[in-house]
């Protein structure tokens, strides 16, 4: 019997068929969960469809998050035809409010390792940070798969991607999945699952492994998985919950092979107008800053917040330059307000939002305007991704838009701290 990688063992359980590379199968995701943008046109592809009662059996999880707050009637209007829709079938509702989905559901422990998950958003891909299998789809497909209670696959072929040596001083997560962009570029991991390991991971957390996870599909990628262990597992047993850990075969077969060592991994920086686009961190120094924003679903985690507290204390945020901090959720709000964490942001000036989508995709809460550079911990940096298209937006890790926030323009946290 063939030795099989992580996706083609997801594969093989959503699809009840000995799946490998290349295949196609017809699968059932565990779960589907869909935002306030995409929700009403799901909704209404549906109704094209003709269909009143959905075939799709696992769970269905509507999230308000892009455009919470909402701002403006139309905003407000879709989350009630959402809410409606869902009061009439077995769909269930998250507070809004509560938090950003692809961060929210694995706080919650509804996504777990070795779920087959489906988003209408390509970051669902986040998911794979705790071991399971995230896919993005658009609301047609989504609005398919309710229907016929399955959709058609082609198992990807696999990356692995091994880690060894330990994360220095002022070196996130963020920095790695950058990395491995510049490697592979905006398109080197078309379609294909990127699967980490390596004995790094022993060292790296589970808010780290979601923000690597998270940009894999800023390569291309199909899914971006990073191998569960005992971290993942003490993570969910903390909820009370066994996870069941979904671990690839020694005889697996890889498409290829990158080895990282990140004791020698410096910060980086990704430039206009790609994620793709990353350099060393001293290539941008002295670049001059409008905004800064950290935190959504990336790196809004409370890791993140913590680091970005460690430069922000005692410090105030440069008079030119706007920062905005944006939890991923009620709970890391919550738990960032017991520590001292959320004062350190506010006598340093910043702004403070709920945990929303927002600016990160251009929609409302800090968008930027004609001309103005910001600095973010989040995930695009495309043109107009921010607000307006003459906007230029850099990406780096959380201690970086922390000390570019107090200076006013971007530097190195360790030589401005």
């Amino acid at each position: 019997m063939k030795g099989k990688t992580v996706a083609e063992k997801i594969f093989s359980n959503a699809s009840g068929k000995d799946a490998m590379t290349g295949d196609y199968v017809w699968a059932s995701p565990d779960l589907i969960y869909i935002h306030d943008v995409l929700g009403p046109l799901t909704i209404s592809s549906l109704n094209r469809m003709g269909v009143a009662i959905p075939a799709f059996r696992g769970k269905t999880i509507f999230v308000f998050d892009h455009i919470f707050p909402p701002k403006d009637s139309a905003s407000a209007n879709n989350i009630l035809l959402m809410k409606k829709f869902a009061s009439c079938l077995d769909i269930e509702t998250i507070r809004e409010g509560d938090g950003i989905e692809h961060t929210l559901l694995v706080e919650k422990g509804i996504i777990r390792p070795g779920m087959f998950v489906i988003g209408s958003d390509s970051h669902t891909v986040t998911a794979g940070g705790v071991g399971a299998m995230g896919v993005g789809m658009g609301s047609t497909d989504i609005a398919a798969t309710l229907a016929l209670g399955q959709n058609w696959f082609m198992v990807p072929e696999s990356m692995r991607i091994i880690l060894n040596g330990k994360l220095g001083k002022r070196v996130s997560g963020k920095d790695i999945i950058l990395e491995i962009l510049r490697i592979v570029g905006a398109d080197g991991a078309n379609y294909r699952s990127m699967e980490f390991s390596g004995p790094a991971l022993e060292h790296i957390g589970v808010d780290k492994r979601l923000a690597i996870s998270n940009m894999t599909v800023e390569g291309g990628a199909k899914c971006g998985i990073v191998v569960p262990d005992e971290i993942v597992e003490k993570y969910y047993n903390a909820m009370g919950i066994d996870p069941e850990l979904v671990l690839p075969d020694a005889g697996a077969k890889y498409e290829s092979e990158i080895r990282l060592d990140l004791s020698d991994l410096t910060p980086k920086i990704s430039m206009p107008y790609s994620p793709a686009n990353v350099h060393e961190l001293k290539d941008a120094i002295g670049t001059r800053i409008d905004v800064a924003y950290l935190g959504n679903c990336a790196n809004g985690t409370i890791g993140d917040l913590r680091e970005a507290a460690e430069i922000l204390k005692g410090r105030e945020v440069s008079a030119k330059t706007k920062l905005f901090i944006v939890p991923a959720t009620r709970k890391i709000f919550q738990q960032a307000l017991a520590e001292g964490i959320i004062k350190i942001f506010s006598d340093a000036g910043a702004i403070i939002a709920p945990s929303t989508c927002g600016a990160c995709a251009g929609l409302h809460m800090g968008v930027l305007g004609k001309g103005e550079t910001a600095i973010t911990n989040t995930n695009r940096n495309f043109r107009g991704r921010m607000g307006d298209p003459d906007s230029r937006v850099f990406l780096a890790n959380s201690y970086v838009v922390a000390a570019s926030a107090v200076s006013g323009q971007i530097v190195d946290p360790e030589e401005s701290v």
